[in-house]
């Protein structure tokens, strides 16, 4: 059984049906952009109060290793910190703010989690010259890290209080 040539009839009623999918798809496409538009503020406070209690899990065991003096310990949660760290403004990055308030609070906090990236190199570093019995050098190393966590809890403190405010 072969199939009859289309005809002008049923090209009509193909055409109209793409073209209202199409309108259908579109209708949705702007309703989606809308909405996500609206949320983006919570979206943005929901991420950053993820991967800032993310951050505070990992500063403690950098905290509980360097006072336990386990240099190995601490250089391997350094690292982790950092790298959460990085995680944390690359999803920081990706979001988007839907006010003025949001896109400032947005740039504090991709500027206080680059500062607990430096935190994380420096503690790791301070580690692995602590292994190598470079003490003085592992001190100023901690030290510096410790100058860069704080700045970067500040900054992200203010980011937060922008944040709920806000939202």
């Amino acid at each position: 059984m072969s199939k009859a040539p289309p005809t002008k009839a049923t090209s009509r009623t193909t055409a109209t049906e793409r073209g209202s999918a199409l309108l259908m798809l579109t209708i949705a496409l702007v309703f989606a952009i809308s909405s996500s538009a609206v949320a983006s503020d919570l979206t943005l406070s929901t991420t950053l109060n993820k991967w800032s209690r993310t951050i505070a899990a990992d500063a403690r065991s950098v905290s509980t290793a360097a006072k336990g003096r386990h240099p190995r310990r601490m250089t391997t949660n350094a690292t982790r910190f950092r790298r959460d760290a990085l995680r944390a403004q690359a999803a920081i990055a990706a979001q988007r703010s839907s006010s003025a308030t949001g896109g400032r609070a947005k740039a504090l906090a991709l500027r206080a989690f680059a500062n607990y990236g430096m935190a994380g190199k420096r503690w790791a570093a301070s580690g692995r010259a602590r292994l190598a019995h470079r003490k003085p050098w592992a001190s100023a190393l901690a030290h510096s890290a410790g100058a860069f966590a704080g700045r970067g809890n500040r900054l992200l403190v203010m980011a937060g209080t922008l944040l709920s405010s806000h939202t």
